[in-house]
């Protein structure tokens, strides 16, 4: 257990790791689409954006399995239990591995209910096909690799998760181009370069946390022991703390797809537009969530050691550099965007729009902070119930607010109810914020109730 005293310097150390292990995953992405594009046709392209989309509803949906498992292992790591934290990993790793293998099982029955619902030309569908089949056989390591990293950063070794995503980047990037580039393997050899690699990373997690394992000593007393690694509570705890985030994230991709949506109803420009300015704001959510991820771990040791001082520490010390970027990334934006987007978008329409819309977007990574700061926070002491509550009102302010923007403002009503998405989340966390205080707060006991009257 660290107990360690955290500072500013701490902060910033433990932060830029997972800058990057977070810019691993769309690092890749990109590549797929630009090998494609080099060897592809349209077709190729087509077919991989539809099957990553139906693939990513599952990928996504199953994120829980790092945020949960980095909540409980931190609170562990907080109190003192090491046996604990090396029972969270392993039950989140059967989970993970239950999950994984039931997605590959269906892995033909998602692709077909996926296209019925994503519908695109014949050829296209085909190909997606192909590239879902084949990312299929990764599942059940991508999946390990949430909980193994999710676990990591509970115990703080943030360098290890950029190890983790290191790996799978490189070995996708270069499978890409050998399957793709060298062999003509098209969309099935993108997929199966991402499932490869992801077996790679899922490999050097394993080694990264024997590695943590040896550091803690190896395997505490009792870790192994049947009855404590399926203590009813302890698995009803992962379950409800699961299920909560997952409702969470749900809500979350309610709220995206319904903005690409309220995009699409303005017109071909103004979605083009709208989608490069999202590209922007997911860059720079890459980089804060890095801070949320911190606040993470120290917010989670705090409640496990039962220390307001601690927790109110951890928020403070890691909500001024996210704010204070935030601020830096929103003046960049304003100021650099225009020039930026006229070298990334050849279309005048799509530029016109995105250049237009930019004041938006470029307030987005201030006015995100505290919500991404507060997910980070309630994620560390697994308040499952009160992030997916936050989640779905959010989303709902979201909805009503788009019902009455958009059809008067048309899409400036589009990103103004988008901004109050993001307000609304951070708002809905805020307000729950002060309970979750009252809960590390010692109660008085009968003695002292009796001795001050007026308590």
């Amino acid at each position: 257990m660290s107990v360690a005293s955290l500072t500013r310097i701490d902060v910033i150390q433990r932060a830029w790791p997972l800058v990057f292990a977070n810019a691993a995953v769309p690092l890749a992405g990109v590549t797929d689409t630009f090998v494609l594009g080099l060897s592809g046709d349209t077709a190729d392209l087509g077919g991989v954006a539809l099957g990553g989309a139906i693939f990513s509803v599952f990928y996504w949906s199953f994120y829980f399995l790092r945020m949960g498992t980095t909540g409980l292992t931190a609170q562990a790591d907080g109190a003192g239990d090491t046996a604990e934290t090396q029972r969270i990993v392993l039950r989140a790793l059967a989970i993970a591995a239950m999950l994984g293998l039931l997605v590959f099982v269906l892995r033909d029955l998602i692709a077909l209910g996926g296209f019925a619902l994503l519908q695109g030309e014949a050829e296209v569908e085909a190909r997606g096909a192909h590239y879902l089949l084949a990312r299929a056989w990764g599942a059940p390591a991508a999946l390990a690799a949430f909980a193994l990293s999710g676990w990591l950063i509970g115990l703080g070794r943030n360098t290890a998760t950029l190890a983790i995503y290191g790996v799978f980047s490189a070995v996708n990037i270069g499978l890409d181009l050998w399957f793709v580039l060298g062999l003509g393997y098209g969309p099935g050899g993108v997929g199966a370069a991402t499932a490869i690699a992801e077996w790679v990373g899922l490999a050097a997690g394993l080694g990264l946390a024997a590695h943590a394992l040896a550091r803690q000593g190896g395997w505490a007393g009792g870790v192994l022991d049947r009855v404590r690694l399926t203590d009813p509570r302890a698995l009803a705890e992962m379950f409800q703390v699961n299920l909560n985030l997952m409702i969470r994230t749900w809500s979350l991709v309610i709220g995206f797809t319904w903005f690409a949506n309220a995009g699409a109803r303005q017109g071909t420009a103004p979605l083009a537009g709208n989608h490069v300015l999202l590209q922007i704001i997911s860059l720079w959510a890459f980089v804060l969530d890095a801070f949320a991820f911190v606040a993470e771990t120290e917010a989670g040791r705090a409640f496990g050691r039962r220390s307001l001082p601690a927790l109110r520490k951890a928020v403070r010390l890691t909500g001024e550099p996210m704010f204070a970027a935030g601020a830096i990334f929103a003046v960049l934006t304003f100021f650099l965007g225009a020039d930026v987007l006229s070298l990334v978008i050849e279309d005048e329409a799509a530029l016109e729009a995105a250049i237009t819309y930019l004041p938006w977007c470029a307030v987005v990574p201030f006015l995100g902070a505290g919500a991404w700061l507060l997910d980070g926070v309630f994620i560390g002491t697994t308040s499952g119930k009160i992030l997916r509550n936050a989640g779905l009102a959010a989303v709902a302010v979201y909805l009503a607010a788009d019902a009455i923007l958009a059809p008067a403002f048309a899409n400036h009503g589009v990103w103004a109810a988008f901004l109050i998405f993001y307000i609304a989340r951070g708002a809905a966390l805020a307000a729950a914020y002060p309970a979750l205080e009252r809960r590390l707060q010692p109660v008085p006991t009968a003695s002292e109730t009796d001795a001050n009257p007026s308590a």
